[in-house]
């Protein structure tokens, strides 16, 4: 893999590769495709595919999974009557990080000739609606060429169980083709997706040069056209594919007309993304592979965005897999929201925006698990509705509601957006707030409570009690309640009556805020991850794992739970998030405490621990922790990226790390401010972000800062 300042390429040899599709993936957030060949000869109609933001079919009643689209790159090529590249190739892929061009170049060979094979594909960041490709041909000697192009209609999920241990090798399929339609230069797949009735055209329209159309094909796998042409000149064909369905709601999704060319269409996008550029762009002066490595994460963050929805939030894998059914985590709002909220505020509005229409389903969910209020779930499909199948990891992971309501308040705080907060945030404030005042249990002899069969964000650790993050959180979601109702009480009394708020309402959730125990160590002070993790079997963590793969690779989930040993950041995040709660010695106590005992079996981890160490001036450790996270999907640290796709959570926490965690970026009485600790060999750091309406543009050195409004 080679990292220059605005692409990555690589060299490989076969038609398939799982880790480098996986690196190569470009979309324009609505929708994308992983860096798999189109002319590929072995049919993989369960890892070649297309991916739509909210798309998703029914594996079974009210469970759905991301559905793996029938994809138009598909075709394969006749060298004299004979088919070619059915033997090993070696290819050469690249991906424009300006404009989102994916590119892969190889030779077929066949009958003893050759042919150069060069493919370019984007998705347009200015039209959503439409994935553009162009294939150019290069004869090596003169030949009879035959081009079959058209769509596998074949294309398959490969559904994963959410146990993370387990495999599956069942396909099933979850669209239906419903029509199909040709006309002089294109044709039409009218497909519909099982259960959940969510209807997908794929438009297609042809360009070419030195080839004719010579019929159609059509067979159990795929459908298109015929073309054919002879001589050694370039053969080219190029193809719009407009992709409209049924559930759309961005404005920039809209037709183009038959005089459309690749060129054209490529500069229009590349103009979409130059803009987005502007906001989201990160310069490091002094490492330029730490420089490289950002603005790849900052493109697949803007490309697995749908920024003009707010009907679909971001699965961990994004656009790039089917890992956990493409369901919506906490991992968005906690690590992955901010950087839209900083570099595209509307994207984060629409994200937001996404929970709170969900508050219908969230109050069925509570309600299911005989509470009050509105509880998010741990699994969240496109609706909304709760999709883990393991009841105790999805009854426990309680801190999600917290996080949604951490996230909008960290929106509305960091906009001003006053109207979301009045129409939209006050009121999941509330209903969360109801949901905890029945989900707390009341300590006898005593005034306060328990928060009893509860995990943290660590998911190690066994299910325990008063998780220390989700019961500071919770904290922070009754201050918010109080002073919504407060809001609601004097600004829009019709809705404090429509929601039923009463002030002993309001005084239970100030009592119950100051009853909610918050874990410490009787003796050092030390803050503790909750009620049992002391209690848990001490285990030195080269006896459970060596280098970074998972744990649980090869140790059972049941004896995890009893070792003292950690997943992932818990304490420590609770820290980078609310900063000013702690004071410096009681953050470095917690380092000292808890990242020895850190396995950082999961990808979100290496961020977080570099964001803490970076606010806190450990810099050995947060340029360590930083690398690995950086370079996680580019390097393939803990040798997953291949077989899950790209790590949403982590390119998230990572631009956390540069611009919260080295830039030093803080806000305080509503101004912002930088107080960095670039590492030594960074000479400057540059980026922009938005905070209350305006722009502004740091540039950071090692010896001065500026601050600026753009």
């Amino acid at each position: 893999m080679k990292l220059d300042k605005w692409s990555i390429s690589a060299e490989s040899k076969g038609w398939a590769d799982d880790f480098l599709e996986s690196v190569f993936f470009t979309g324009n957030g609505r929708m994308g495709a992983r860096g798999y060949l189109t002319f590929e000869p072995y049919p993989r109609p369960e890892k070649n595919g297309l991916f739509i933001a909210g798309i998703f079919g029914e594996l079974k009643l009210g469970i759905t999974d991301f559905v793996n689209l029938p994809t138009p790159l598909y075709a394969w090529v006749n060298i004299d009557g004979h088919r070619a590249g059915e033997d090993d190739v070696y290819v050469y892929r690249t991906l424009n990080l300006h404009n989102g061009l994916f590119t892969g170049e190889y030779i077929l060979h066949c009958a003893g000739k050759s042919l150069q094979i060069r493919e370019e594909r984007f998705f347009s960041l200015s039209n959503t609606g439409l994935l553009v490709q162009r294939v150019t041909l290069t004869p090596c000697e003169e030949m009879d060429l035959e081009l079959f192009c058209g769509v596998h209609t074949d294309c398959c999920n490969l559904p994963v169980p959410d146990d993370q241990t387990q495999k599956n090798t069942q396909t099933v399929q979850l669209t239906e083709v419903r029509q199909k339609s040709f006309s002089d230069n294109g044709f039409t797949v009218h497909l519909v997706t099982n259960g959940t009735e969510i209807k997908i055209s794929e438009n297609i329209t042809y360009h070419m040069e030195n080839l004719r159309c010579r019929g159609t094909f059509e067979n159990d796998i795929g459908t298109g056209f015929v073309f054919a042409g002879s001589g050694s000149a370039p053969f080219v064909i190029e193809q719009c594919v407009f992709l409209p369905t049924s559930r759309d709601k961005d404005p920039r999704i809209h037709e183009v007309g038959s005089n459309w060319n690749f060129d054209t269409l490529l500069r229009e996008s590349e103009s979409a993304w130059s803009q987005r550029w502007q906001s989201a762009n990160i310069q490091i002066e002094g490492d330029r592979q730490a420089d490289a490595a950002l603005r790849y994460v900052v493109f697949e963050l803007i490309a697995n965005n749908s920024a003009k929805d707010s009907s679909v939030s971001i699965g961990a894998r994004g656009l790039t897999h089917t890992r956990y059914k493409g369901c919506y985590f906490w991992d968005t709002e906690i690590f992955i929201m901010p950087f839209y909220l900083y570099t595209a505020p509307e994207a984060a509005r629409n994200l937001m925006q996404y929970r709170t229409d969900a508050l219908p389903q969230a109050k069925k969910h509570a309600q299911e698990m005989n509470c009050l209020g509105a509880r998010y779930p741990w699994m969240a499909s496109y609706d909304g509705s709760e999709q883990c199948e393991s009841w105790d990891i999805g009854a426990s992971e309680l801190h999600v509601t917290a996080d949604v309501v951490h996230a909008l308040n960290q929106y509305v705080q960091t906009t001003g957006d006053e109207e979301f907060y009045l129409h939209e945030a006050a009121k999941v404030y509330i209903e969360a707030a109801r949901f905890w005042q029945s989900r707390y249990t009341p300590e006898p002899g005593t005034e306060k409570v328990n928060l009893l069969f509860c995990k943290g964000p660590d998911e190690y650790c066994g299910i325990t009690s008063n998780n220390l993050y989700t019961n500071v959180l919770v904290k922070e979601n009754l201050k918010l309640a109080q002073d919504a109702a407060d809001y609601l009480y004097q600004y829009d009394r019709p809705a404090y009556l429509r929601l039923g708020i009463t002030a002993e309402e309001v005084e239970c959730w100030s009592t119950l805020e100051h009853s909610i125990k918050l874990p410490k160590d009787p003796v050092s002070g030390h803050w503790r991850q909750d009620d049992t993790f002391h209690l848990l079997e001490p285990i030195r963590i080269s006896d459970l794992k060596q280098g970074d793969t998972a744990s649980y690779n090869c140790v059972c989930f049941d004896r995890l739970q009893r070792y003292r040993v950690i997943k992932q950041a818990d304490v420590l995040l609770l820290m980078t998030r609310l900063p000013n709660m702690f004071t410096s010695e009681e953050k470095l106590a917690a380092w000292k405490d808890f990242e020895p005992l850190c396995l950082h079996d999961s990808t979100l981890s290496f961020a977080s621990h570099a964001l803490l160490a970076a606010q806190n001036g450990l810099m050995d450790a947060a340029q360590y922790y930083f690398k690995k996270a950086a370079f996680l999907d580019l390097r393939d640290v803990m040798e997953n990226t291949g077989t899950e796709g790209l790590h949403l959570a982590c390119l998230g926490e990572t631009w956390q790390a540069a611009v919260i965690g080295f830039g030093g970026l803080t806000f305080q009485n509503g101004v912002p401010e930088l107080k960095p600790h670039l590492p030594p060999d960074w000479k400057s750091m540059r980026f922009r972000f938005f905070y209350r309406g305006k722009q502004y543009e740091a540039d950071l050195r090692q010896d001065h800062n500026s601050l600026r409004e753009v």
